[in-house]
C-alpha cells in the first residue's frame, strides 16, 4: 500500500506552495502538522516540517452521487490477496525500489529513534523497513486492509518488533495525537474517500 497524496508510490506529484489553514490544508498552523514531499508523506509538529501540498483538490468532500475514480478496498483486497505472493521479489523490484524507497523518506526527518511512526497501508512492510533504520521497530506501527500482505510482513526479521494491525486508513484505530510521523506511500488510490483519510492522518499526528 502506499500513500496519503499518492496516485502510486512511484507517481507522487507534490508541489511547494504555502497555503491557508483549514481541513485539507497544509500549513504548519494546522495543528503543526504539514505533507513532505516525494514518495512518502509525513508529518510532524516539534521535529520540523515543510509546506507542501499536492496537486489534486481535497478542499471539500466529495459528493455520495459523484462516480468514484479510484478503485475501491474490495478490488485492492483481492488483488493483494494473489499478488502479496510475488510482491517483494517480482513487482517492487520493477518501479520501487530500496533506492527510491529510502530517498523518499529523507524528508521525513525520521532523525530519533524513539518516535513513534505509522505506516498506512504499509502491506508486505517494504516501505517499513527503510524506516526501521532510523526508528526503533517497537516504535513502529504497520498498518493495512490486506491480511495477505501483513502475513508477508510478519516473516519479516527485521520487522519483529514492529506492531502490525489490520485496518482501514478511512477509521483509524488510534487515538488522537499518537503519532509523531505518518507515512504512506502507494496506498491513497484505493481509499473510496481520500479526503476522510486524510482527516483521519491529521487527527493521530501530534
Amino acid at each position: 500500500m502506499a500513500s496519503l497524496m499518492l496516485s502510486g508510490a512511484e507517481n507522487t506529484k507534490l508541489i511547494n506552495s504555502i497555503v491557508p489553514s483549514g481541513l485539507g490544508s497544509v500549513s504548519l498552523n494546522f495543528h503543526k502538522k504539514c505533507f513532505f514531499r516525494n514518495n512518502v508523506v509525513s508529518y510532524g509538529n516539534k521535529y520540523g516540517a515543510r509546506n507542501l501540498t499536492p496537486r489534486c483538490s481535497i478542499s471539500s468532500a466529495r459528493p455520495s452521487s459523484q462516480p468514484r475514480f479510484i478503485q475501491h478496498k474490495k478490488e485492492a483486497f483481492w488483488f493483494y490477496r494473489f499478488l502479496s505472493i510475488v510482491y517483494d521479489h517480482i513487482i517492487n523490484p520493477g518501479h520501487w525500489t530500496e533506492d527510491m524507497r529510502d530517498d523518499a523518506l529523507e524528508p521525513a526527518d525520521l532523525y530519533d529513534r524513539r518516535m513513534r511512526v505509522v505506516d498506512v497501508g504499509g502491506g508486505t512492510g517494504f516501505t517499513t523497513l527503510g524506516i526501521v533504520k532510523h526508528v526503533d521497530a517497537k516504535n513502529v506501527t504497520i498498518l493495512d486492509q490486506s491480511p495477505h500482505q501483513l502475513a508477508r510482513a510478519k516473516k519479516k526479521e527485521a520487522l519483529k518488533e514492529c506492531k502490525i494491525i489490520e485496518g482501514d486508513a478511512e477509521d483509524l484505530p488510534f487515538p488522537t495525537d499518537y503519532a509523531d510521523r505518518y507515512v504512506s506511500a502507494g496506498s491513497i488510490e484505493y481509499w473510496p474517500d481520500p479526503q476522510r483519510g486524510i482527516k483521519e492522518a491529521y487527527r493521530v499526528l501530534k
